[in-house]
Formats: C-alpha cells, structure tokens, sequence
C-alpha cells in the first residue's frame, strides 16, 4: 500500500505518525518545528517545476496514480508528509491568553474553522477532547487554512481532567450555551480564559457545564434557536478580541 493511501484514514495517519499537507502555497508556508519527511509530486507537476525541492527526499508518481492517492479532488501535483506533534496542555494555556475547549467536536469543517477563527484571534491554543474529529483530516487542514501548524491544539485530552486541570491554572470556564444566563458582552474577557464549545448535536456535557464559571449565550433574533458551533465559537473569541484591543487602547492613552 502506497504511504498516501494508508495516510487517507485516521488509523493509517497514527500508525505511520504522519500527514498530508497539500497544495503548493501550504507546503511552501509550513513553519518551523514541524518535520517534513517526504515530498510527493505528480509527474506533470515535477517537469513543470524550475528548481528541485531541498531536503527531505522527493517520490514522483504518475499523474493518475498522485490523483487517486491526493486528499483533494482536484490535487494540485504537490504534497509533504509531515510528523505529527503531540501537543500538551501545558503548550497551551498561557498565562492572561484564552483558549478554546472543543468537546466531541465531530465536524472537521467546524474543528478546522475553529482552529483558524483562534489562531487569527490571538489564543493560546485549542483543545479537542477523545471523540473529536481528528486535526490532522485533511478536511480539518483544509479548513484551517494552515492554521492548524500555527496553533498548539492539544487533541484526544479527558474532559473532566483536563478543564480541572485548566481551572487550575487560574482560568475562568465560559460555556458557550443557547440558554446561558449571560451574554458575551456581560463577561470579563480582558484575563485568562477557556471557551467550551459542545457536539453539534448535543451540546456540552452536564460535567462540563457543571465545571462551568458561566454560561454564555449569543442574542438570537426572529425565533433562531442557536448558530454552527464554529459560527458561535468565532463570534465568542472575537468578543474577546474587542474587549482586549479597547482595554489595551484605554491603557495606552495618557492622563491630562
């Protein structure tokens, strides 16, 4: 079985401890601290290309044989394989930053928005917990848009555990709910906290919410019950984004 091929399936990806970043520009911005093993090119692709790959080796397969193999549909002749990182939660929280707690989070589409909605917000990082979808699906990545390589997102962490864990290190729990009793607004987002984002279908769980400082939820007009956990994650982290920018700009402004 061709590597590609075993790197298509969440097992194939632990067993070999690898994935696959696709498309020219990614493959170009892959930053520092992450290990490129191999470069596959279509052959088209090669014989079009000006200078040869530095480092790692490079495979040239046959235009057919690279599409059936590539994550995309329409595959665009280049792709790295990369040592996956096992993140920490102590690679994560950092002191006064916020974080993203995604609990069984299924949807790559949602994890991989979430993961660039907080890289571009300025957090510390992500959690996903087990049941999650796997961060290094190429749907994830796709959606990330090579977030996911600047980002620690610490994957497959115990619920319970690891939001103690977090309180722990002086964080406040805000849980993103549709009948929370606060809204964004309402909530100090200027210190250190941690955003719970539930399943799609179900929500957080009752232990999450338990560990909970506060529930928030997002003003809903015209009889709308909730929005795309993605949606209401990235809405919640760009609340803090304002509160900080105008505390910071507050703190910067000099006494007459």
């Amino acid at each position: 079985m061709h590597i590609l091929k075993q790197l298509k399936t969440k097992k194939g990806r632990d067993e070999a401890g690898l994935f696959v970043v696709e498309g020219e520009k990614c493959v170009a911005e892959i930053p520092p601290g992450w290990q490129v093993v191999r470069y596959i090119l279509s052959q088209s692709y090669a014989q079009g290309s000006d200078a040869p790959l530095a480092g790692p080796p490079t495979e040239i397969l046959r235009d057919a044989l690279f599409a059936s193999y590539a994550p995309a549909q329409t595959p665009q002749g280049i792709v790295a394989l990369c040592r996956q990182r096992k993140w920490g939660i102590g690679d994560v929280v950092e002191s006064d930053s916020f974080i993203i707690y995604g609990e069984c989070l299924q949807d790559p589409g949602n994890v991989g928005t979430l993961i660039r909605t907080a890289a571009a917000a300025g957090a510390g990082g992500m959690i996903l917990t087990a049941g999650s979808a796997d961060m290094y699906s190429p749907k994830v990545l796709r959606a990330a848009a090579g977030a996911a390589l600047r980002l620690p997102v610490a994957a497959g962490a115990p619920g319970g555990e690891t939001l103690a864990a977090i309180k722990q290190k002086g964080f406040t729990l805000y849980a993103a709910h549709p009948r929370g009793d606060a809204l964004p607004y309402e909530l100090d987002m200027k210190k250190g906290f941690c955003l719970l984002v539930g399943n799609e279908a179900r929500g957080l769980s009752d232990e999450a919410l338990a560990m909970a400082d506060a529930r928030v939820r997002l003003p809903m007009a015209n009889e709308t019950e909730s929005l795309n956990a993605s949606v209401a994650g990235s809405v919640l982290l760009y609340e803090a984004v304002r509160q900080r920018l105008i505390h910071q700009r507050a703190a910067h402004v000099l006494p007459l």
